[in-house]
């Protein structure tokens, strides 16, 4: 007797596709998430809290005043836009209150910033990223809008130089100025509506990508990014870094100063945690905020009586190919909720959170 096997039907094959799509689907996201990852707590040093402010969504340091921009995740506040705080402006070596810097447009909620030095050395630039709390018509939500600092190191002051928006700006998160009148935006990903837009923030598709204003239009210059939430250009402007928060790592672009074109070095840094906004720190390394597990990180974001965990790591550069991380600040949420930047003078470490109203200045120890 001769047994012939039966040729799988359609419908099964289809369905073990599906199966086997779904279980590497779920995968992803837990790693993306970190679902079973925790942070270590510990500080060589001491930590204060220098300001309440309605949250921190980024830090630019130039000279001896940090910029801050002040909003909250959870939504718009009064108290949103920027603020500057002079580096040891206080008796005793210790810091000033920060002070909200008047010249915002009326309906101002800055997430990333980017500074840049004028021409003559003695003036700064500046650049946020505004989501908007209201929209008229088609409006986008969203706009860069660009400042002129005077005096950023005496009495700094903004004197708004215009807006400008695109259809590309689907869920910009951070911007840096690759020259005087261009910039790169960290794209998150499609718009809020888009359909599987949840895949994408969950970390199971890409989505994300970079774009360039080259002073008329913009171009995207990267993409197929898992959650890009920050920007950062080396010294010497050749290479631009991005923190991938749904994948976990800093990647590495070279990057062509006349036409801002970006060349990916496939140089990727994996992280323990989610990194989140990006500052370059005085010695050339790099300080990020960044998330373990962004199950937690959301169910506070969802209440503020349940702050995740705050973590800052020092990332190294060698070339502009990030290195080396090596943890810096781990909390359990008690002294700061879900940490999102971190900035350092020389002599204080700033950190600050979209979801948590304190902004902590913590001195090392020896």
């Amino acid at each position: 007797m001769i047994f012939r096997r039966r040729p799988m039907r359609w419908g099964r094959m289809a369905a073990i596709i599906i199966a086997v799509t779904l279980v590497g689907a779920g995968a992803r996201a837990i790693w993306a998430n970190g679902f079973f990852s925790s942070t270590l707590s510990g500080f060589n040093g001491s930590c204060q809290v220098l300001a309440r402010l309605p949250g921190v969504s980024d830090i630019e340091i130039s000279g001896n005043t940090a910029f801050l921009a002040v909003s909250s995740a959870r939504g718009p506040d009064a108290g949103d836009g920027i603020y500057a705080l002079t580096l040891g402006g206080a008796p005793n070596g210790g810091m000033a209150k920060p002070v909200k810097l008047a010249g915002a447009p009326k309906d101002f909620h800055p997430r990333g910033i980017g500074t840049f030095p004028s021409p003559d050395g003695k003036g700064l630039f500046l650049m946020a990223v505004n989501h908007r709390s209201t929209t008229k018509g088609n409006r986008n939500r969203f706009s860069i809008d660009s400042f002129e600092v005077t005096n950023p190191q005496i009495a700094p002051a903004l004197v708004a130089e215009g807006t400008i928006e695109g259809g590309l700006l689907t869920d910009p998160q951070d911007v840096v100025a690759g020259g005087p009148g261009t910039f790169y935006v960290a794209n998150n990903g499609a718009a809020d509506n888009a359909p599987m837009r949840w895949l994408q923030d969950y970390g199971v598709i890409p989505g994300g990508n970079i774009l360039y204003f080259n002073g008329m239009s913009f171009r995207v210059m990267a993409e197929g990014l898992y959650g890009p939430r920050s920007l950062v250009l080396t010294g010497d402007g050749q290479h631009l870094l991005v923190s991938g928060m749904l994948s976990r790592n800093f990647k590495s672009y070279r990057r062509e100063s006349f036409s801002g074109t970006l060349t990916d070095e496939d140089q990727a840094l994996t992280l323990p945690a989610g990194p989140d906004r990006i500052t370059m720190g005085p010695n050339g390394n790099l300080l990020v905020g960044a998330h373990a597990n962004l199950h937690d990180w959301r169910g506070f974001a969802a209440d503020a009586a349940r702050p995740s965990a705050s973590q800052v790591m020092r990332v190294s550069l060698d070339g502009g190919a990030p290195m080396s991380v090596t943890p810096v600040y781990g909390n359990d949420g008690k002294q700061i909720g879900g940490a999102s930047v971190a900035a350092y003078d020389g002599h204080h470490l700033l950190i600050g959170s979209s979801l948590d109203g304190r902004l902590l200045s913590c001195t090392p120890g020896k």
